[in-house]
């Protein structure tokens, strides 16, 4: 009996430290010129779980082709064996992901409300944002300074409206007065969302797509494409 009641305090335990720990991620980008890179880094379960993304080339081929896009993943589940994929987004690829989407607001009863009230619980600890360029014109690198100025405002504003930022956004607007085009632009992002939470935003999301008549097939259905058809 002693035994019994040992093992179930020591699994509430482990089930409330599973509950109560989070999913940090750190999103970094930069774009000089014509070289992107993009990494993404996941911890989850106190770093025992770690999952890395890596895109080392991103290349616009044609109108076409569109952009080719080459995904390194490194997860600590797989033992650190790393995987690689390429793939090509074109406007046929858009086109798919978008009706696949619109797809899912069918078979989801109130899904925009589900994703909102979801990145309400997002946590951003760091977001830093600099941009350097030069459209080649001083006067006309003054103007377009004013106008990157009030696009990045909206974008943070909206995603302040959304999350939760504990900490005001380093953005910064650089312009080069130089002769030649030139662009250069570096992202920072460090955030972290419960565990817990996101474990009952899945059940919640479940229960949405089981209140829609055939939701859970329509869901299955999107899934096998995705498989067959996968963007990256």
């Amino acid at each position: 009996m002693w035994i019994a009641l040992g093992i179930i305090f020591f699994l509430f335990i482990l089930l409330m430290l599973i509950l109560v720990s989070r999913i940090h991620f750190s999103v970094w980008f930069s774009k000089h010129n014509k070289d992107e890179q993009a990494v993404l880094d996941v911890k989850i379960l106190y770093g025992i779980i770690k999952i890395h993304y890596e895109i080392p080339v991103l290349v616009f081929e044609n109108m076409k082709k569109g952009v080719m896009i080459k995904l390194e993943k490194r997860s600590s589940l797989k033992q650190g064996k790393q995987s690689s994929d390429q793939t090509n987004v074109n406007k046929q690829k858009v086109d798919h992901v978008m009706h696949e989407f619109r797809t899912m607001l069918r078979a989801t009863a109130s899904l925009k409300q589900w994703v909102k009230q979801t990145m309400s619980h997002i946590n951003i600890n760091k977001l830093d944002w600099s941009t350097n360029f030069s459209v080649g014109n001083a006067a006309h690198t003054a103007v377009a300074t004013g106008v990157l100025w009030g696009i990045k405002t909206t974008l943070i504003g909206w995603l302040t409206f959304h999350v939760r930022m504990r900490k005001h956004p380093q953005v910064f607007v650089v312009p080069v007065f130089k002769d030649e085009m030139q662009f250069g632009t570096e992202i920072t992002c460090v955030g972290q969302i419960s565990l817990g939470y996101v474990i009952y935003a899945m059940l919640v999301l479940v229960y949405r797509i089981m209140k829609v008549k055939g939701g859970l097939k329509q869901f299955i259905g999107i899934y096998r494409r995705y498989k067959q058809n996968k963007v990256v």
